[in-house]
């Protein structure tokens, strides 16, 4: 199992120097506890916090929670993150760090309660018999774009600069995480130029 989240790591991060199992971190009480700014009022009604007292909140837990696995860059998690409002609650985007090609997220759903939990990301990678065998993962690494209407997390994970090899994930948002809808993969070819694959047109895993 140790071998396969290496080879899924290395498929991921490529030249963003990450590695090993990202185990999404449970939030301590402190952390996760309902806030009075976000109490219900009397008419029943709940008002989430301010964005920046939102972001504040998780940049306060970020590195003794570990969200970003500890490759926490508070500089760029300040200047990149962003809180997306859906109905009564949120999703917060943590960018983590940022790398030659791509950026590393980390996920936080914050609920009408002030409460908040990280949230960890699926996806299916080939162990070393090349079958595909699915994982979870506190943090991602790649391009991330999220449609709000939707309700729908799009990731490219580069596995080279290119863009040529890698995954293609969408994740739905439930109003508590982000589950997996689709999942794409590509190999890299030792002749990219030839063998260019778009990635909406990479071979599908999952479902």
């Amino acid at each position: 199992m140790k071998q396969l989240k290496s080879q899924a790591a290395m498929v991921m991060l490529v030249m963003v120097a990450i590695a090993g199992c990202n185990t999404p971190p449970s939030p301590n009480p402190e952390a996760s506890s309902p806030s009075a700014e976000s109490a219900p009022d009397a008419s029943g009604d709940v008002d989430l916090p301010g964005d920046e007292a939102i972001l504040q909140t998780v940049y306060d837990q970020a590195e003794s929670l570990d969200l970003c696995d500890g490759f926490y860059q508070p500089e760029v998690a300040q200047a990149d993150s962003r809180v997306y409002r859906l109905g009564d609650r949120a999703l917060v985007e943590l960018v983590c760090a940022n790398a030659a090609y791509q950026s590393v997220y980390a996920y936080v759903a914050y609920q009408p309660d002030g409460s908040w939990q990280p949230l960890s990301l699926d996806g299916f990678y080939p162990d070393e018999t090349g079958q595909f065998v699915r994982t979870s993962e506190g943090t991602v690494a790649g391009l991330a774009t999220f449609d709000p209407e939707q309700g729908l997390l799009t990731v490219f994970s580069k596995a080279r600069g290119i863009g040529d090899c890698g995954s293609l994930a969408d994740y739905r948002w439930t109003g508590d995480k982000l589950a997996l809808e689709t999942f794409r993969y590509q190999e890299c070819s030792d002749s990219p130029e030839e063998n260019f694959v778009e990635p909406a047109d990479y071979p599908q895993v999952y479902p």
